[in-house]
């Protein structure tokens, strides 16, 4: 997760372009293992089916600050970009946050010079609902409009 995180053009868009240290990565692992004791969700590592077992990138959901509302996560090696597998792991993790823990609603943002990921939100289904943080488009997804969709 740390190295995925440092790639130049990942942390461009989830870390604000800055370093990503160790003690960060930790603290994200440590945040969603214990949101998956207490809630049941988390972030799920992405590894392709067939493949040699290494870790691309990882998917699922945090809360999003002090908003209260779960956000969906995504991040892929930009090697495995364009072929439909954040498209791909996002759905996977809706599908789990909606079926499995019964969430009514998830949101998602991105940046918007992040035109891949806002098409990902898209075929989603997601729905633009403002800015939750400065400058950040967000989506929303409720359960109802997954099920109609999914």
């Amino acid at each position: 997760m740390h190295r995925i995180s440092n790639d130049p053009l990942v942390r461009c868009y989830l870390w604000d372009d800055q370093p990503v240290s160790k003690a960060a990565v930790e603290g994200v692992i440590s945040r969603s293992l214990k949101t998956f004791a207490a809630e049941g969700f988390g972030l799920f590592g992405v590894r392709l089916r067939d493949g040699d077992g290494e870790l691309i990138g990882y998917c699922g959901l945090l809360h999003l600050g002090v908003t209260g509302r779960v956000e969906l996560l995504y991040a892929l090696l930009p090697g495995w970009w364009g072929r439909g597998l954040a498209t791909e792991a996002a759905r996977a993790c809706l599908r789990f946050a909606f079926e499995e823990v019964g969430l009514e609603r998830v949101v998602a943002g991105a940046d918007p010079p992040n035109t891949a990921s806002l098409r990902v939100l898209e075929k989603l289904g997601m729905r633009p609902i403002g800015e939750l943080l400065p400058g950040v488009p967000y989506f929303e997804l409720t359960r109802e409009d997954f099920s109609v969709s999914g």
